[in-house]
């Protein structure tokens, strides 16, 4: 059922200690309607009276029923995944009122995808941590919960944890915006070519996904972008696919781990900055010494 968000005056969740699932829900929320208030309480007869109720109820946007509604990958809804499935992409227009319906739902896609799908999971019990312990936006978020023995509010370190889960919100979307303007950019690059395999970028910019996604033969190894004021200019390799680290080629072995004294005596430049010892990134101060470690690379 499609909700007029122009009708939601009142929202209301539960009270006592809060989850990353009704705390990012209410982020959500509040950047589509405004600094809306939230009321936190477990009164049935107070949360009828509400316009929006989430993470409790059993409503259209509560999670807690026998029967769980299940993405295609077979993540459940939380809260948040449910919220966000309703009021996602009006969030993202509301801001980027210019964009076409395909890239509005390319960024609610990667936010579900790599956001909320993690929150969902973590609120119904699912174990998605690897062996290596990695603080989640879960962890962070329930770490504003105020201690066992301190006094404080409990809704007013609710309302911080909103403020910093709408941040991170923000900060993604923006990111995914950032992504598609640039894909004229990676193009331009890609197409002007004089060498198959390094694309040289007039700014630097988010460029992988969209050079993935044109480059269909996998010509580009390495890819050549400036600085913000042109006085460095970073050498990356091309990743085989967005969610790996190996690359389809990488940088020249001898200079990898050298310091920039010992690859400017290698290679024959005098303004190289550095080469990581893993052979994904190296820098240097100018065009033509980025484009020799690059060529020197193939």
């Amino acid at each position: 059922m499609m909700i007029n968000e122009k009708n939601i005056k009142t929202l209301g969740t539960h009270s006592g200690k809060f989850h990353a699932d009704d705390v990012m829900a209410t982020a959500i929320l509040r950047l589509l309607l405004g600094d809306i208030k939230v009321t936190r309480t477990r009164d049935d007869n107070i949360l009828k009276k509400l316009d929006l109720v989430y993470d409790i109820s059993l409503g259209e946007f509560d999670h807690h029923q026998l029967t769980k509604e299940l993405r295609e990958n077979n993540i459940p809804y939380a809260s948040c995944g449910l919220v966000w499935r309703e009021f996602g992409s009006r969030v993202i227009q509301k801001f980027n009122s210019q964009f076409e319906e395909n890239d509005i739902i390319s960024i609610f896609d990667y936010v579900d995808k790599n956001l909320v799908q993690g929150i969902d999971a973590t609120d119904n019990g699912i174990d998605i941590k690897s062996e290596i312990k990695v603080t989640s936006i879960t962890d962070i978020i329930q770490s504003f919960n105020p201690t066992w023995d301190s006094n404080d509010s409990q809704d007013e370190a609710f309302e911080e944890a909103t403020h910093y889960a709408t941040e991170v919100i923000k900060r993604i979307i923006s990111r995914q915006v950032s992504v598609i303007k640039a894909r004229s950019i990676v193009n331009d690059a890609f197409e002007n070519r004089t060498i198959n395999e390094i694309m040289i970028l007039k700014n630097g910019c988010p460029w992988l996904h969209q050079l993935l996604k044109i480059d269909l033969n996998n010509e580009v190894l390495f890819v050549i972008s400036p600085s913000d004021d042109n006085a460095e200019y970073k050498i990356q390799t091309v990743k085989k696919t967005v969610d790996t680290f190996e690359a389809r080629k990488d940088l020249l072995e001898s200079i990898r781990g050298k310091s920039s004294e010992e690859i400017n005596s290698i290679i024959k430049i005098d303004d190289s900055i550095f080469c990581h010892k893993a052979g994904f990134i190296a820098s240097t101060k100018s065009m033509e010494s980025a484009l020799k470690i690059a060529k020197l690379s193939i």
